[in-house]
């Protein structure tokens, strides 16, 4: 009787078995006598034969399939019988295996929560929708979450009336632990910022993301100023602050009305090289990753008079300025304290590195030329958004910064100190607050923006 061509799932199981046969000859190879591996392999040169003929026919290739079967089992090879569940669970632990290593020697992924590199890396915005008709409907959401990283949030009026924030001890806000958002899709609870708005006699509550500050949203929207906490200096007891409130708006909220609609958008995602600094030093200009668990012990150790202690211990990305060894000093022009220039956060200088101007970065020579426009015009912009570095505590105007190196004097620590600041200097908690970064917490360099889709998408600088 002539056998028939050989179905589908025939070949399949022929294919899946070879396989099998394979990686036994491979991988049990010391464990096998020579008759063993000796017909295995025959056994699989035969079922391969069979699978390359034209056509395939059914019954030699059931029969090259049992020979490989029986030759398996002879040799222990049944080992490799395992159900794809079990296969595809020892694919995921080496995969993870695998992140793992990458991630601790070679590239780790890091998100920028905050702001203090903006411009040259952006941590979570806010875009803010002054008007109903601007809130994006289901697909632009959509479309900004994939590009932008986008999560969108809304104040709906339960009820009418005036608009009012809860001041919650003392403050505009508290924290709390949450599943977010909303406790729909994530299990493990994290840490939110809890706000409390009241709109006709009704509370409200808004939760955004621990690191996002809504003070200076709600400001912008309905103070015009640019901090939450200057609005009782414009907006007088009779007129709005009364009590544990602030009224936001002199606009009643109808029912059904949103109060407040934006968009929060993901701070900058890229990938840190962990292994440069392994052959190589940090260098000034370099955007440095690095954590805080022992900035304050090793700033206590060698003497710094710090301002602010972190008391954490996380992940920073700030501009590496001075290396160990380097002294540092800023100088503020003189015009800048005569021209009207607003000081309330110190005044913007300019960076000086062994006593020259600091070079070899674009963030450098912007915040420089930030200054000496200041200093010529205090309503002058830097076409590229950087303010100027600003001259505070460790970095005050005329004071010399020395940056320890391991064998500088009132330094027992043995370690090499760095000094880091952000490119915007005037909202960055940095080196000039709480000190020197010692060179066991440097994490490796920023390498690669890779999401969001924006302008600053790419390699760093």
């Amino acid at each position: 009787m002539t056998s028939q061509k050989a179905s589908r799932m025939q070949r399949k199981g022929a294919k899946e078995i070879l396989r099998v046969g394979q990686k036994a000859l491979a991988y049990r190879k010391d464990l096998l006598t020579n008759d063993q591996k000796q017909r295995l392999d025959q056994a699989n040169q035969k079922l391969l034969g069979v699978m390359r003929s034209k056509p395939v026919l059914s019954d030699p290739l059931e029969e090259g399939a049992k020979e490989v079967d029986q030759a398996l089992q002879e040799s222990g090879g049944l080992y490799y019988h395992k159900k794809s569940v079990v296969e595809n669970i020892e694919m995921l632990l080496v995969a993870a295996i695998v992140v793992i290593g990458i991630r601790s020697f070679f590239i780790q992924p890091f998100i920028i929560p905050t702001n203090s590199m903006f411009p040259s890396f952006s941590g979570m915005q806010p875009n803010i929708y002054e008007d109903n008709s601007e809130v994006p409907n289901f697909l632009e959401r959509s479309l900004d979450k994939i590009f932008l990283g986008a999560a969108h949030y809304k104040l709906k009026a339960e009820s009418s009336g005036d608009l009012y924030l809860k001041l919650q001890n003392g403050g505009s806000f508290r924290f709390a632990r949450a599943n977010f958002p909303n406790g729909r899709f994530f299990i493990f609870p994290t840490t939110v910022r809890e706000y409390v708005f009241e709109i006709g006699g009704k509370e409200h509550l808004l939760r955004v993301p621990a690191e996002f500050d809504l003070d200076e949203l709600l400001a912008r929207k309905f103070a015009g100023i640019e901090n939450l906490r200057d609005l009782p200096m414009v907006v007088t007891q009779d007129h709005g602050f009364s009590g544990n409130r602030l009224k936001l708006s002199d606009q009643p909220v109808r029912e059904g009305e949103l109060a407040l609609a934006f968009d929060i958008l993901l701070g900058d995602a890229l990938f840190v090289d962990r292994m440069s600094y392994n052959f190589v030093t940090p260098k000034s200009g370099d955007p440095l990753v690095f954590r805080t668990g022992t900035i304050d012990e090793f700033n206590r150790k060698v003497g710094t008079p710090v301002r602010t202690l972190i008391g954490e211990d996380k992940y920073y990305i700030k501009r590496l300025i001075g290396e160990p060894g380097d002294t540092l000093e800023m100088r503020v022009p003189e015009s800048i304290f005569t021209n009207g220039t607003d000081v309330r956060k110190g005044v913007p200088g300019v960076l000086y590195r062994n006593g020259k101007p600091i070079t070899g970065n674009f963030a450098f020579e912007q915040n420089r030329k930030r200054t000496e426009s200041l200093a010529e015009d205090p309503d002058a912009l830097n076409p590229f958004g950087f303010p100027g570095y600003r001259a505070e505590s460790l970095l005050s105007n005329r004071s010399v910064l020395q940056v320890p190196d391991r064998d500088s004097p009132n330094n027992p620590t043995g370690k090499k100190g760095f000094f880091a600041m952000g490119d915007n200097s005037t909202d960055s908690l940095d080196g000039r607050a709480w000190g020197f970064v010692p060179e066991d917490e440097i994490i490796g360099r920023a390498l690669l923006v890779y999401y969001p889709f924006t302008r600053r998408w790419g390699f760093t600088n």
